[in-house]
């Protein structure tokens, strides 16, 4: 199943011991950065302790909301389709890219309150999301990690998450190093706004064009600059600077 990865300000570690007592109670295991190893690259392991986890909960306080390091955290299981799960502990305006999420609410909690019952219940709703996934056949978010339903993908063939794969389901996606992007990437070769994708239907045809949003370092389709917006091909070579490369993939309906 996974476990539940903890992103959390030093100051509020307290809260998230007692929170790891309750969910192991209900079988939950979860993970914080207090499981590193002496000498470990600890971006590394983070980033592969956000890979394995079936949920992440970010613990909102307004310590959190300054952090770099909790930001990152949840802006990369958004940007790989892990669930978020913002849990506000204190009174805290949420990042506009939170504040849509379901949270639950832990101000002036106790032991015995509802919001466990909350957390408990929308995680076994998670796990239950995810074990009848497959049959679906649907993909409701982006981020998810196999080409497994009919569509428009993304797939990293160069870059920092390698393999990475995105169903492109909305009318509009934007791409860029900003957290504010429906898929951020983190390269320096990546501007805050880099590019745009909009779906374009022409008769039974279905796909998306690509613009370029006064990049930096350029889009690129198949090694030649974009100037203007582009209708993209199924099998098409997306480059975002010199360092990232997407694989755009139409995947049909087999049946």
């Amino acid at each position: 199943m996974g476990h539940v990865f903890v992103s959390y300000a030093r100051r509020d570690t307290e809260f998230v011991e007692r929170m790891r007592e309750k969910l192991r109670a209900s079988a939950f295991e979860i993970w914080t950065d207090s499981a590193l190893a002496p000498g470990a690259d600890w971006r590394l392991e983070i980033d592969e302790a956000i890979r394995s986890a079936f949920a992440l909960i970010v613990v909102i306080t307004p310590e959190s909301k300054t952090s770099e390091y909790v930001t990152y955290e949840w802006a990369f299981a958004l940007g790989i389709g892990i669930r978020v799960i913002p849990l506000v502990l204190k009174p805290t305006r949420l990042h506009p890219r939170l504040e849509f999420l379901q949270h639950v609410d832990f101000i002036n909690f106790n032991s015995d309150d509802f919001p466990w019952e909350r957390l408990i219940e929308g995680l076994q709703r998670v796990t239950e999301d995810r074990a009848t996934a497959p049959t679906r056949g649907v993909t409701t978010e982006l981020g998810t990690t196999r080409m497994n339903a009919p569509g428009m993908w993304l797939q990293v063939q160069r870059g920092p998450q390698p393999g990475q794969m995105w169903n492109l389901n909305q009318h509009m996606v934007t791409i860029g190093r900003d957290i504010t992007n429906d898929i951020m990437i983190n390269d320096q070769q990546v501007s805050r706004r880099h590019a745009r994708f909009i779906r374009k239907a022409q008769g039974h045809f279905v796909s998306f064009t690509l613009e370029d949003l006064k990049s930096s370092n350029g889009t690129f389709i198949n090694d030649t600059r974009l100037e203007e917006p582009t209708l993209l091909n199924d099998g098409d070579i997306i480059q975002l600077g010199e360092t990232i490369a997407l694989l755009y993939k139409v995947v049909m309906n087999s049946g």
